[in-house]
């Protein structure tokens, strides 16, 4: 699976998760982030909107660790 770290990919990965069906999202959810199935559970635009900011937080504390 693609990772996506640099801000400018938030856009290709939001492109990316609002093209997948309801349940092509979720599987996608549960197969990337297994230890976090919570981003999974909402309505689509939510868990959309879990997943962009698990990974802008993750990118944050990536940044923060490397300084």
């Amino acid at each position: 699976m693609e990772d996506f770290g640099p801000m400018e990919d938030f856009n290709q990965l939001k492109r990316k998760l609002d093209a997948m069906s309801v349940p092509e999202l979720y599987e996608y959810v549960r197969a990337k982030y297994p230890d976090n199935e919570d981003l999974a559970l909402g309505s689509k635009k939510i868990i959309i909107r879990k997943v962009l900011n698990f990974e802008r937080n993750r990118l944050n504390d990536l940044e923060t660790a490397g300084q």
